[in-house]
């Protein structure tokens, strides 16, 4: 070959190379359009939590004492913040570092305030020992991440385990919190608390649920959080026929949850009055949205749910487990008025919708749901009073 037809194989080469780079290039761009108009994405975004906003007057807990970033127990200087400013109707401020709690902090009607969960860090050192728990009126918990240093077994299920424990709490907030491992919950609402907001958070690695709201609890509005890898459900609603009254009046919505968690998606285990809206569930080991009266666990009945459009992908993933993307289930006692409006359920591994169980289950309502992509039966309804109408793929 001479060097002219050399030279001309060489421009040639180049150019094939330039044009398959830029083929890839393309592709690339243009999978990634795919995925960000489909959200399909194999990474989990992680959610923006904001400073909260320290208000004048606010008390240091370096200015009382504790130290940021060493090996000294914080727990003395914090509590003792916490304590004067609920005297002084002060706030507390919690500025960027990690500070170790060896025990239980308590915030009684007090706002412990951070610089983000990036940076104002609590670190409990006592996996039995380590909840924050929140009493009185009107406490709020912003801007800061609460982290275990290391947990052990749920076991008995201590609340002294979770990472937030509500006792008794009115006109609370909990939110842009950053919460990572617990023995038990993530956050936990109790004792008949009531007026209470949960919004923004992110909370992963949970012994038990995620957020559990229980024992009579009302009025809770639970929003725009992110839970994933929780031990049981995502977000739970739950009712015991100890308890003097039944958890109401619940508002779940706008919520992004399951990536792995280890039971249900979002469930309602006894209650009334409860509300699930626009809340985004995938990838959970048991059923997407679970309705249920469980004998077992001697819960009350269930009354007046609605379900309005929300997406259920790919639930009920354990084989064992069996459940549906979506179940409606007792076995002891009554559920009724369960209405399901404009929700998505696709891609489900043991069926779309399923309601039976050897209770009394009265009248369930779905209206403009859509199914798709699914395994097993689309629709098993065994019990219940069934009202369907404008739905696909059932």
């Amino acid at each position: 070959m001479n060097k002219k037809s050399k030279k001309v194989w060489w421009v040639i080469s180049v150019v094939v190379i330039a044009a398959a780079a830029l083929a890839l290039w393309r592709g690339a761009f243009f999978l990634e359009e795919e995925k960000a108009q489909t959200g399909e994405d194999t990474e989990i975004a992680e959610p923006t939590l904001p400073a909260a906003e320290i208000p004048d007057g606010a008390l240091s807990i370096v200015d009382e004492g504790a130290t940021p970033n060493d090996d000294s127990d914080d727990l003395a200087a914090i509590q003792g913040a916490l304590d004067r400013a609920s005297k002084e109707d002060k706030a507390v401020y919690i500025p960027s570092g990690t500070y170790r709690l060896s025990g239980i902090l308590m915030v009684d009607g007090v706002s412990l305030l951070g610089d983000g969960a990036d940076q104002s860090i609590l670190m409990s050192t006592n996996p039995e020992n380590g909840s924050i728990d929140v009493e009185g009126d009107g406490a709020v918990l912003s801007g800061f991440a609460h982290v275990f240093e290391k947990t052990v077994e749920r076991g008995n299920g201590a609340n002294d385990k979770n990472s937030i424990t509500v006792r008794s709490a009115t006109n609370f907030k909990i939110e842009n919190l950053k919460i990572d491992k617990s023995s038990t919950a993530g956050i936990f609402v109790g004792y008949e608390s009531s007026k209470g907001t949960i919004s923004g958070n992110s909370l992963q690695n949970t012994g038990a649920d995620g957020i559990h709201i229980t024992n009579g609890s009302t009025e809770i509005v639970v929003e725009n959080n992110k839970v994933r890898e929780a031990g049981d459900d995502t977000i739970a609603v739950v009712s015991y026929e100890e308890n003097s009254q039944t958890t109401q009046d619940i508002t779940i919505r706008n919520n992004d949850v399951g990536y792995g968690s280890k039971a249900r998606g979002i469930s309602v285990v006894g209650g009334e009055n409860v509300t699930i809206e626009n809340n985004k569930i995938q990838d959970t080991e048991m059923a997407g949205i679970y309705i249920s009266v469980e004998k077992e666990w001697g819960t009350r009945n269930v009354k007046n749910i609605v379900i309005n459009e929300n997406t259920i992908e790919h639930t009920g993933t354990r084989i064992a487990g069996e459940h549906p993307n979506i179940l409606v289930y007792a076995s002891q006692g009554n559920i009724d008025d369960v209405k399901f409006n404009g929700n998505t359920i696709s891609d489900s591994v043991h069926g779309g919708i399923g309601v039976w169980g050897n209770g009394e289950i009265g009248n369930i309502y779905f209206d403009a749901n859509k199914l798709e992509n699914n395994k097993g039966l689309a629709t098993n309804f065994k019990s219940g009073t069934i009202h369907s109408e404008g739905n696909t793929g059932f």
